[in-house]
């Protein structure tokens, strides 16, 4: 039995490592070019298992019927993935991201969905893909077309299991339809730049009681790269933030930020389904994602061992949660270290 299922796009990635990210109509000279497999639901499968274990973590998405969906399927599977729910769709070329990374690891990417795009209802109706919906004990869902992502969601309210939703490429067009879609998942992952596109207000003013306002009552999770992560509660008013990893205190350099929030979505699902509190999980999504960023590959996550050791050598370096509960009758907040 799989404890988690994640559902999203598999792409090759084509990395082009550049001094600094070109202006419009200007041409750059890439340093190096990496070929590997990612995609944001294969990056968070990948990361949620290097956590929980092999067989754990079950993948449903699609590919083509070309050598990027073999050499695709067969690198999940070696991470330990479950590869039954990928669906081959001929006629359709396999996902592929275009992506520039400068010195400072920001990155600009462009995608082409291919065979991600077709993935349908229909594909969530195998009898395997049933099960595992079904015996799971956590949903994760990345960037599925909205009639998967709404099916999940529904999935998991009528087993009453958790769903974890990061929206990110479907942000855009439709923002009422997605957004009354959004109230219904257990957690939403947001950066900065998708939390104003969905939510029609900047981070400054984004607030358990804003919140609230706007129907939410379950916890919206905002990942804030360099400056950690901000988990946000409106129904009890709460705010956990938590730091980024302290890199350079480490002797650690950014690389590259491509595939940084995936892997804080795996991770905080993986532990998250294995029995920790929402806020130790965001705890450990932080340290990965910090550790992710060391790294030039995109699926550059931790092992379990490894991210826990680096977590508790952090923590003597200010690395700790913080939570704070609004006061609704003076507006202050009153903290306290968690």
């Amino acid at each position: 039995m799989v404890r988690l299922v994640v559902c999203g796009a598999i792409n090759w990635d084509i990395g082009c490592f550049v001094d600094r990210l070109p202006v419009p109509g200007e041409e750059v000279v890439a340093e190096y070019i990496t070929r590997v497999s990612g995609g944001t639901g294969g990056n968070v499968a990948v990361a949620a298992a290097r956590i929980l274990g092999a067989k754990e973590v079950a993948l449903i998405g699609a590919v083509g019927r070309d050598d990027i969906a073999r050499q695709q399927i067969g690198i999940l599977e070696e991470e330990g993935v479950v590869t039954e729910g990928i669906s081959q769709i001929g006629a359709e070329e396999s996902g592929q991201a275009y992506i520039l990374i400068d010195q400072k690891g920001e990155n600009v990417i462009a995608t082409h969905l291919g065979a991600n795009a077709r993935l349908g209802v229909k594909h969530l109706r195998k009898v395997e893909v049933k099960r595992q919906l079904r015996e799971c004990r956590g949903i994760v869902l990345t960037d599925p077309p909205l009639e998967v992502a709404e099916e999940l969601i529904n999935v998991a309210k009528r087993y009453d299991i958790p769903a974890l939703w990061d929206p990110g490429i479907l942000i855009g067009p439709g923002r009422e339809t997605l957004l009354s879609l959004a109230r219904e998942a257990d957690v939403i992952f947001l950066n900065e730049t998708e939390a104003s596109a969905l939510l029609g207000i900047e981070r400054s003013d984004v607030s358990p009681q804003r919140l609230q306002k706007l129907g939410f009552d379950n916890h919206i999770v905002l990942k804030l790269g360099a400056q950690g992560a901000l988990m946000l509660e409106p129904a009890s008013g709460t705010a956990t933030e938590v730091p980024a990893l302290p890199l350079k205190e480490l002797g650690l350099n950014v690389i590259s930020t491509v595939g940084c929030g995936d892997v804080f979505a795996g991770v905080f699902a993986a532990y998250h389904v294995a029995g920790s509190s929402l806020e130790e999980s965001l705890a450990m999504a932080s340290a990965a994602a910090g550790l992710n960023a060391t790294r030039p590959e995109t699926r550059g996550s931790p092992e379990r061992a490894a991210l826990e050791a680096m977590e508790q050598r952090s923590r003597n370096l200010g690395f700790a949660l913080r939570e704070s509960r609004a006061l609704r009758t003076t507006g202050r907040d009153s903290g306290k270290d968690v």
